[in-house]
Order: C-alpha cells, then sequence, then structure tokens
C-alpha cells in the first residue's frame, strides 16, 4: 500500500502531466482557436478560416487557388484547412503566400508544396524561417522568393505583396488585394499585445512605418493575423496607439530613464496594453541606436 505523502506526490505529477497534454492538445480556455473553423466568405471569391493557428485566406481565381498563410504544424491543421476549402472549390491550390516565417503562419507550406503549389514569400522570410529555432526544422521553405515588393497575377486576380519594413518580424509583408480592397496584414494588427520579435528582426521603431504603407492602400478591410476583419479607422487608431508608446518610452530616456527603470515611466494603462520588462529592455536598445 502506498504511502499517503508518496501517493501525493504522484498524484500531482499524473495531474500536471495531463494538464500539460490537455493543454498542448489546445484544450481549455487557453486553448481556443486551435481548432481549425468553419470557411467564411469575405467577399465573393475571396474567404477566411480561423483557427488552427493564424488566420488563413483563399482567393479564388479562374485558374486556381491562392493561399495566404498555413497555419500550424500538423496533417490534422492541413486536412482540415483542405476540407474547408474543398467545401466551396474544387480547383488546385497554385500558390501559397506566406505574411510572416512563425510557425502558425508557415506550418503547413510543405504539404502544399507536396501537393504542387509555389510557396511565395520575401527572401528575408526564408532567411529568418531557417535560422528561427521554432521553425529551422519546418519543411517547406518558400519556392519563389522576391527583395521587396512583387505582384502575383493567377487567371483573373492580381495580388501584390508589399514589404514597407520590419515590424513585428524581420519579414512581414503585406498582402493586398486591390481589385477586393482587401488587405491581410497579418500580426501587424492584434486585438491583444502586439509583440515585437526582436530575435528575429522585429523593430518597434519600424511598425509604424508599415502600417503608414498599409494605410496608403485603397482598402476598406484589413485582415489580422488573429480576430476579426478590421476597417480603415481602426488601422489608423491601432497605428496612433503603437506610436504613441514608442514616443512615450522615447521621451522618458530623454528624461534620463535607465534600461532597468523604463518599463515602469511609460503609461500604457490608457491605452489598454501592459507590456512586459523584456519588451521596454529592448525597445531602450532600439531607441539608443537611434541617438
Amino acid at each position: 500500500m502506498l504511502r499517503k505523502p508518496f501517493y501525493v506526490a504522484v498524484m500531482a505529477i499524473i495531474c500536471a502531466a495531463s494538464v500539460s497534454l490537455f493543454a498542448q492538445r489546445g484544450g481549455g480556455r487557453g486553448g481556443a482557436g486551435q481548432t481549425v473553423e468553419k470557411i467564411k466568405m469575405l467577399k465573393p471569391n475571396l474567404y477566411e478560416i480561423t483557427g488552427g493557428g493564424a488566420n488563413t485566406l483563399i482567393r479564388v481565381t479562374n485558374q486556381g487557388l491562392i493561399v495566404v498563410d498555413t497555419k500550424n504544424p500538423g496533417d490534422d491543421n492541413y486536412n482540415r484547412l483542405m476540407e474547408e476549402i474543398r467545401s466551396v472549390t474544387d480547383q488546385p491550390v497554385k500558390f501559397v503566400i506566406n505574411t510572416h516565417h512563425h510557425p502558425d503562419h508557415v506550418g503547413t507550406n510543405q504539404k502544399f508544396i507536396d501537393a504542387g503549389a509555389q510557396v511565395v514569400a520575401l527572401e528575408a522570410l526564408k532567411t529568418w524561417m531557417g535560422n528561427d529555432p521554432r521553425t529551422k526544422d519546418i519543411p517547406g521553405r518558400p519556392t519563389q522568393t522576391f527583395a521587396k515588393n512583387y505582384t502575383l497575377k493567377l487567371g483573373d486576380a492580381e495580388v501584390r505583396l508589399y514589404s514597407f519594413g520590419r515590424g513585428h518580424t524581420g519579414d512581414d509583408t503585406m498582402v493586398y488585394f486591390p481589385d477586393m480592397k482587401v488587405v491581410m496584414v497579418s500580426d501587424q494588427i492584434t486585438d491583444a499585445i502586439p509583440i515585437v520579435d526582436f530575435a528575429n528582426g522585429g523593430s518597434a521603431l519600424e511598425w509604424t512605418k508599415i502600417l503608414d504603407g498599409v494605410l496608403g492602400l485603397d482598402f476598406d478591410q484589413a485582415i489580422p493575423g488573429r480576430g476579426d476583419p478590421k476597417s480603415k479607422a481602426d488601422v489608423q487608431a491601432y497605428r496612433m496607439k503603437f506610436d504613441t508608446v514608442v514616443k512615450r518610452a522615447a521621451d522618458a530616456i530623454k528624461a534620463g530613464a535607465t534600461k532597468e527603470q523604463l518599463a515602469s515611466q511609460v503609461k500604457t494603462d490608457d491605452l489598454g496594453w501592459q507590456f512586459q520588462p523584456a519588451f521596454y529592455a529592448s525597445l531602450y536598445d532600439e531607441l539608443s541606436k537611434t541617438k
């Protein structure tokens, strides 16, 4: 018979392991959005599939499909993605576009390549995908790259890809559908706190530069990496909030705030954002380089 202290310890380990496995499978409140959801039409011939990672867009043309972002790695995600796509069209996927290299955007690239699609992305994305520990072992590097801006044409559709600068990562690409007046802004807009991946080329100082480029486009819907479509006014408001954070940090540094003090010197509660101290440390370094 197990002694009580040993029994309690064993049960604690079992419970902890169960919770960990449950979380990994996307269970509970923290797993919201981990299941690939039903396809939704944004506009005729333009669809969105949420869940399973980042939002995915599907542009239907008269010569095949263009898919933007391929969700987290895993056969289940790919199979569900294709199941939803097949519910609206049986045309083949000809091109995949990645908005940046994070796993929830490139996870099933290889499955699309194996099925005959070309993966189009910024040259920098290919580099960062190979260097980032989270993605270096994920197969499916871009098969076609471009240096800065690129126009992709397929049948009756045109998609314009823009690299306006660094923001969320060092390889952010804005994907614009001019005839639809829709732009995929990926994680440059989020319903949560903005995340700057400084370790992989991200930049707080260039973040608003990207949004300025987006605001120069003629669109009525901006599709974030997660969350609902945004209006042009939403993008403008988000840009101003982010700019406010950077300006307040710059002012605090000018007033004498040290790297360790910066987090406590920048007010953001009125903006609805609460950044971690590590963000301010990296922001301090970036702002200091511009002096």
